[in-house]
């Protein structure tokens, strides 16, 4: 099982994934607003944890760091990254990091490719329905990016 993870300051998007690309779980976390940054770094740790140890997750996959206009809302979403990291690392969890464009390549074909191109082609992937979160969308991509990733390597003989 892997767990995509779209970290966030004010909505995680979280979904799980079998080695077959089937997909199990997968929401939102809303953190709000009006949270102080220590409860919601709290509430990142807690859901990571459980999802790890209720889903059996062997891996977590998450988007590297990109560029924000608004250093105050980098340095909080890196807190809340830290914290689903920290909850993955306490249980013994390899943590992998793809750029936005190696997501957007594996999940449509071409790296920049726009974010409803990828929520169509995640639509028919997995018959999901119409309206999914942008953060639960870019949680499933980030996934299903580490999957055909690890599956890519396993076949030139560097995987797992």
């Amino acid at each position: 099982m892997v767990l995509g993870i779209d970290p966030g300051s004010i909505c995680m998007g979280y979904a799980i994934l079998s080695f077959q690309q089937v997909r199990l779980a997968s929401g939102t976390l809303k953190l709000g607003k009006k949270r102080s940054l220590a409860e919601k770094t709290a509430a990142v740790f807690t859901l990571v944890k459980a999802l790890i140890q209720e889903h059996g997750v062997q891996e977590v996959a998450m988007e590297e760091f990109f560029y924000h206009k608004d250093p105050r809302a980098l340095a909080r979403i890196s807190h809340c990254r830290g914290a689903a990291m920290a909850a993955a690392a306490l249980e013994g969890i390899p943590v992998f990091e793809y750029s936005p464009m190696d997501v957007k390549k594996a999940v449509v074909g071409y790296g920049h490719a726009t974010k409803e191109q990828v929520a169509w082609m995640l639509r028919q992937t997995f018959s999901l329905p119409d309206k999914l979160s942008p953060d639960e969308t870019d949680a499933l991509a980030v996934a299903l990016c580490h999957l055909t990733q690890q599956h890519r390597l396993e076949l030139l003989g560097q995987g797992c």
